[in-house]
């Protein structure tokens, strides 16, 4: 044992060590993580290159002799290459004190080493730790520096692992580009997907952090080294600044630059918690895709039963065969840990006061063990999980094309109400929407195989076209339907649903904008709306005995359903109703038969489709009038 002091005494040190009082005080005042400097090799060694830049900058300057530069430099290769064990830096991770601890650590370990290099002795003769490895320095400023360079080279090594699983992402997604697979929304059945597609997500998401990590890394090169206690510099040489940042370069190989406010440096920690927030989000972002393997690959005879992972140990002590999805759950509390510890950072920087970030050691710690936890487990998650994902193809096409959310390209062609139709048709039957759509005969065989193709849907180009042009065939046939009618019975429909709309003698806005509508749906372009009559032999003139029986009927199921279509029949609206009834020659038994299949019709949907999912009334002019011609035939 050697004896060592300072101004608080005397404590005594191991001979086999290089440190000296003021770490073994640190060592023991905060012996409580677990965790010390020595652990963090980089760290250890981006403070040994500032203590070499800044030796050489002073030998530069003529403020220290070339013989204690030379050794204090020599004592720095010897922490940076590990010729000096990390038992020499035992200062736990986690202290108070604005890292003095630290900072004294490497300043005593380098004056001790440097002064034994110079007389075979471990002792401060020829090299003391404050006034020469530490001369022109101070704590605030070298602790943030060796943090963000330390961060620099740590990202560096993130940024090595987030490629390994980019290329095992993109080599997958081009594996699985053919494979269809069901999507899912709020873990309910949606559209068909190619697995290929869900990569890309995969993908994209890696690419996008790497991204945002390189812009990262090149901040953290930018240093507040030479700003001292509170940044003005004090106690810095003349040229000191000038020449210790070009000489920083040489020292680490890296273009590391001048930090342009020292102040702001010092006392602002947004760049980290920007980092810190980084890191969070690539953990979150790769556990979200572990969640999805999890779930993908659940089963193996239940379950989604999408993809097989790699089998890489036992799944239970008591069940044979069983396999867990042990690296997707290794990604899952990766980053529950790094979220924790993001939220450290947060608080640590939220409380800097003043001049000074005094909580450097949390940061790091944080900072440090996100950066090694997913730099070590993420080439593991590629290699031994993603890399070996196999897609169970039968089963993922089965339930892509048993889904009832295909009911939304039904919709898209013939409907809301048509393809909700469909999709409760289709449960209620256990059949497919394609089976479903030709049972009702809603589509052909061949119509039904091109518009419900699976594979077709995933591709936003070919589905756009084949659904638009399907749409466009049934809006034609629709229009063409509506034409068949003579222009005689469409214009008698436009004047008898106008009458029944009016009833209560007050033109409305909405009223108007209907007839509108009306007049495009019954082909007619006329350029005024109708007026209105107070006498119905005005509008329902004789021309109307020219009308076959199914026409005049047709007139009767369009104001019968307008008469209804808000659920509350006026008194105005039912003399109107029977006027038009008398004069198209209808008997009262066949209109009670027609009123009777219009409310059908009305209690129908309201019974298929919720009134919140139901499209406006406005909106179903041309399927009104299919729906008359349909009844009457």
């Amino acid at each position: 044992m050697r004896y060592d002091s300072d101004s608080l005494g005397t404590l005594s040190v191991p001979d086999d060590v290089y440190y000296g009082v003021q770490t073994e005080r640190g060592r023991q005042n905060f012996n409580v993580s677990g965790r010390n400097i020595g652990q963090y090799p980089q760290f250890i060694a981006c403070l040994a290159m500032i203590k070499k830049a800044a030796a050489l900058a002073n030998e530069e300057i003529g403020a220290l002799p070339s013989p204690i530069a030379q050794a204090i430099c020599t004592a720095c290769d010897d922490v940076i290459t590990n010729k000096i064990k990390s038992n020499n830096f035992p200062v736990d991770m986690i202290q108070g004190g604005g890292c003095i601890s630290t900072h004294m650590n490497i300043n005593e370990v380098i004056a001790t080493r440097a002064n034994e290099l110079l007389t075979g002795e471990k002792n401060y003769e020829f090299v003391h730790p404050n006034n020469h490895v530490n001369m022109g320095q101070s704590t605030n400023g070298v602790l943030p520096s060796a943090l963000k360079l330390t961060l620099h080279f740590y990202i560096l090594s993130l940024l090595n692992s987030l490629q390994i699983l980019l290329e095992t992402f993109e080599e997958k997604q081009e594996e699985l580009k053919d494979v269809v697979k069901l999507s899912r929304t709020c873990l309910q059945d949606a559209v068909p997907i190619m697995m290929g597609q869900t990569f890309s997500a995969y993908t994209s998401l890696i690419k996008r952090n790497i991204e945002q990590l390189e812009i990262q890394a090149d901040m953290c090169l930018e240093i507040p080294l030479g700003a001292t206690a509170v940044g003005t510099s004090l106690g810095i040489r003349k040229g000191y600044l000038e020449s210790v940042y070009p000489l920083m370069q040489k020292v680490t190989g890296l273009m590391v630059r001048k930090d342009p406010n020292f102040f702001d440096a010092l006392q602002n920690g947004d760049s980290l918690v920007q980092l810190s927030g980084t890191l969070k989000a690539i953990a979150v972002g790769i556990s979200k895709i572990a969640t999805d393997f999890r779930l993908m690959s659940s089963g193996n005879r239940s379950g989604m039963r999408e993809i097989t992972l790699p089998a890489v140990q036992a799944g239970s002590s008591i069940m044979p065969g069983k396999i867990n999805p042990s690296y997707p759950e290794l990604m899952n509390q990766i980053a529950y840990q790094v979220c924790g510890n993001d939220l450290t950072v947060t608080m640590a920087v939220e409380g800097i006061e003043l001049e000074l970030n005094i909580w450097d050691s949390i940061i790091s710690k944080a900072l440090f063990e996100n950066l090694e936890l997913l730099t070590r487990s993420i080439p593991l998650f590629a290699m031994k999980c993603v890399k070996g994902i196999e897609a169970n193809k039968e089963e993922c096409f089965k339930q892509a094309e048993n889904t009832l959310s295909l009911a939304m390209v039904v919709s898209t062609v013939y409907g809301y109400e048509t393809g909700v139709k469909v999709a409760k048709y289709a449960h209620k039957n256990d059949l497919s929407i394609k089976e479903a759509s030709i049972r009702l005969g809603i589509m052909s065989k061949e119509t039904a195989n091109e518009l419900l193709d699976v594979k077709m849907l995933t591709d936003v180009k070919r589905s756009v076209e084949i659904t638009e042009r399907m749409a466009d065939i049934q809006k034609q046939k629709t229009k063409d339907l509506i034409a068949s009618l003579s222009l005689l019975t469409r214009q008698k429909i436009y004047e008898a649903v106008g009458k029944v709309i009016w009833a209560d003698d007050v033109v409305s806005r909405q009223e108007k904008l209907v007839m509108q509508m009306m007049d495009e749906a019954l082909q007619l372009e006329t350029e005024t709306a109708v007026a209105q009559m107070d006498d119905i032999d005005d509008w329902l003139s004789g021309d109307y005995m020219l009308l076959p029986t199914q026409d005049k009927e047709i007139i009767f199921i369009c104001s019968a359903w307008f008469s209804e279509v808000d659920d509350d029949i006026a008194n105005q609206e039912l003399e109107i109703l029977e006027d038009i009834r008398i004069k198209l020659n209808i008997s009262e038994e066949r209109a009670k038969d027609l009123i009777l299949s219009v409310h059908r019709v009305h209690v129908e949907k309201s019974e298929l489709v919720p009134q919140w999912e139901s499209s406006s009334w406005w909106e179903e002019l041309e399927r009104l009038l299919v729906m008359a011609i349909e009844i009457t035939n």
